[in-house]
């Protein structure tokens, strides 16, 4: 089964994420299916959707709970957040404008999903949930480029202390570009598509993005060496739901 379904339009394409039974979580299928949207040759913008009340959960617990209970957790994270730092770089370089419409939570990888796009049309039950430091687990996704690019160094605070914030935060207007109603998100964030631009200082972040790929995997080799975070991590995941 797909994780995601794509359709053209006259702005560009849409890319909708549609595994709303496990709230949109990514797993390895997931990520390769979003790299390959998003490295596609087209014209126009790109809107990101989600199907259901998730825009996405994050890295899917029910295959860290099947890597933890087999032994093959280290290796599986740090295979799968390199596969998701190349999507989440896709993103960022890509020279389309990206457009994300969120009408519920963005968790972990899902929140590094988001702010990886150029503007975030949002209604009021979107938030992002930045949940790594409550797993145990360093950021992922260039999440450490991207969030310091839109609140400066609240960022450091925001990651450490596995902080979620809503469209009511004292943050919402540097992180969501635009908030409406449920009922009007679909014709907003066409609208946005339809008339969007690439962001400004994207090709200034992209050298960020990079150096930060390169200490964000070298964080999770850390933390995958160390004989008793790892050990950690495997209760976490085999007992979690």
């Amino acid at each position: 089964m797909q994780r995601l379904r794509t359709s053209q339009h006259a702005w560009g394409t849409r890319v909708e994420l549609c595994r709303p039974e496990r709230r949109n979580a990514l797993d390895a299928q997931a990520v390769a299916e979003l790299h390959e949207a998003f490295t596609a040759k087209g014209r126009g913008a790109m809107l990101l959707t989600a199907e259901g009340p998730a825009f996405c959960a994050g890295g899917d617990l029910a295959v860290l709970q099947q890597a933890a209970a087999g032994g093959d957790l280290v290796e599986m994270l740090t295979i799968n957040a390199s596969a998701f730092a190349d999507v989440i770089e896709a993103i960022v370089a890509c020279p389309r404008p990206v457009v994300a419409a969120m009408d519920g939570p963005a968790v972990g990888g899902g929140a590094s999903l988001a702010l990886a796009c150029d503007v975030r049309i949002v209604t009021p039950q979107a938030r992002l949930v930045f949940a790594w430091s409550r797993y145990g687990l360093p950021p992922d996704g260039l999440v450490t480029a991207t969030l310091p690019a839109l609140v400066g160094s609240r960022a450091q605070e925001l990651l450490a202390d596995g902080a979620e914030v809503g469209t009511d935060s004292e943050l919402a207007p540097l992180l969501f570009s635009r908030i409406v109603a449920s009922d009007r998100l679909a014709d907003a964030a066409t609208e946005a598509a339809t008339g969007a631009m690439k962001a400004s200082g994207r090709q200034a972040l992209l050298p960020v993005v990079r150096r930060q790929r390169e200490a964000e995997l070298a964080e999770i080799a850390r933390v995958a060496a160390d004989k008793a975070t790892s050990e950690r991590l495997a209760v976490i995941y085999k007992i979690d739901t």
